[in-house]
């Protein structure tokens, strides 16, 4: 049959506006609204990870006992690892025009899709945005006299109207971003040299240390899961280019925008974790900059507010694809209400135990963002635009690449290393380090192709994609 892509005969009513709020959300972007340059791609995820959050991250590098160059090396393989995949999930969103959310639907179903999305994204969202916005806060009140919750409550506001606003705003306001954020973290990266130790050498006396290998392997998992908890998100700011835009564009320019950023700031953080390890992040970065500490806080505080509006958008999308009865705009400040909330019981300690859930979390996005790729490139793909259409299909309910995500996280979780729960394989793979990141990609891709042989858990057969889906299916509430 015909399938007639949205909006391919009608003129553009958002386009490349910034005069109005953006319109779509969930839905499949018609051809009309498409627009945008790859390149864009860079100057996003750059600057949504210009932020103290990975700086701090840099710092663990001591705490491991790894030497200089260990601890680099570190830095760039899991960075480089994670921003690979980031950026070929970004290229799939210029395929199928729906965010990355909505590709959930694909492998695990309709309403099977409800509960990843739900933990790695809804909750994803708002604690990172609350992790981001305690370090703002309390960079700002270096700078003023101001109650934290008033600080808050400002930069929640701000962070909350360019989400609103969407799209097309978050990326100008990412591109303004990365020129100031570049400037003002060379002049940080210049004092913070100052004070590195390049002769730093392995010591076995570190809190951490457990091995060398094993302290390479979990710290360079550190950035590797830092990376792949945007990968929910990876393609709610690619979903507007042109379905005929190069995906290895799209995939390079992400990928590179991600990598620069993280190491970066991740870099200079090991290149200082011989004493900045031992301060808390405030304190570490007012210490490396000295009389020019000012500069250092009011870079964190802009440095939050392109990184949190896009969480708080994706956090947005979520909502509606999981069907929480809210509009974007509304779900924008459902998310930012909740965000702000944890923010003021997290003010005295942002990397507490909130932060550690966030890495269980990490653990789970790992068979998922997994299973969306094994899913595109040998089922989604071959259908062309008739897969889009598959993704607002309810009578898909559940999939089997529900399943084996399940199966994937409860093999990771055998090898689990948190605070919160240690897997009962962890000690046996002790001298390699943190392996749940490698365990749940194995575990999830060895029971997606099993699985994937199997009649589809769904009535609808899968040899039947192409027939008429019911209007009623797609999702229709936008901003």
């Amino acid at each position: 049959m015909t399938h007639n892509t949205p909006g391919a005969d009608s003129a553009p009513t958002y386009g490349s506006s910034l005069t109005r709020t953006e319109p779509f959300a969930t839905e499949e972007i018609p051809v009309a609204e498409r627009h945008g340059n790859p390149r864009n791609q860079f100057t996003l995820w750059f600057a949504a990870n210009m932020v103290l959050a990975v700086l701090v991250s840099g710092f663990f590098s001591s705490l491991f006992g790894l030497n200089v160059l260990q601890g680099l090396s570190a830095v760039a393989v899991g960075t480089l690892l994670g921003a690979v995949v980031m950026g070929v999930l970004a290229g799939i969103g210029t395929k199928l025009g729906v965010p990355q959310q909505v590709q959930g639907r694909g492998p695990m179903g309709y309403f099977g899709n409800f509960l990843p999305i739900a933990l790695l994204t809804i909750v994803s969202a708002i604690g990172w945005t609350a992790v981001n916005t305690v370090f703002a806060v309390l960079a700002l009140q270096q700078l003023v006299d101001v109650p934290f919750w008033g600080a808050a409550i400002a930069i929640f506001a701000v962070q909350a109207v360019f989400a609103i606003w969407g799209h097309n705003l978050i990326h100008l306001i990412n591109k303004i971003a990365t020129v100031v954020l570049a400037i003002l973290f060379a002049v940080i990266t210049v004092l913070s040299l100052q004070r590195a130790e390049f002769s730093q050498v392995v010591s076995t006396d570190a809190p951490y240390f457990m091995g060398e290998f094993a302290g390479w392997l979990t710290f360079a998992g550190f950035f590797f899961a830092y990376v792949m908890t945007w990968t929910p998100f990876a393609s709610d700011f690619s979903r507007y280019l042109p379905r005929s835009t190069s995906h290895t564009k799209v995939t390079l320019f992400t990928a590179g925008g991600s990598f620069v950023a993280m190491m970066w700031l991740g870099g200079i953080g090991v290149l200082v974790s011989s004493f900045a390890g031992e301060l808390d992040a405030i304190a570490a970065l007012a210490e490396l900059t000295g009389d020019w500490a000012p500069v250092a806080m009011a870079t964190v505080v802009l440095s939050t507010l392109p990184v949190s509006a896009m969480n708080l958008y994706g956090g947005s999308l979520s909502l509606l694809t999981i069907h929480i009865p809210v509009n974007r705009i509304v779900g924008v400040i459902v998310i930012a209400a909740i965000s702000l909330s944890v923010t003021l019981l997290m003010q005295t300690n942002p990397y507490g135990s909130f932060y550690d859930f966030l890495l269980v979390l990490a653990y789970l996005v790992v068979p998922f963002s997994t299973i969306l790729l094994l899913d595109y490139y040998l089922r989604m793909r071959p259908l062309g635009a008739l897969g889009t259409r598959e993704l607002f299909d309810k009578r898909r309910a559940f999939e089997w690449g529900f399943v084996a995500w399940i199966i994937g996280c409860a093999f990771s979780a055998l090898f689990w290393q948190s605070t919160l729960f240690t897997g009962p394989l962890a000690a046996v793979f002790g001298a390699f380090g943190d392996v749940s990141y490698l365990a749940g990609a194995i575990g999830a891709t060895v029971a997606y192709l099993l699985l994937r042989r199997l009649p589809p858990l769904s009535r609808r057969a899968a040899s039947e994609p192409e027939r008429a889906i019911d209007a009623t299916s797609a999702d229709t509430v936008s901003a």
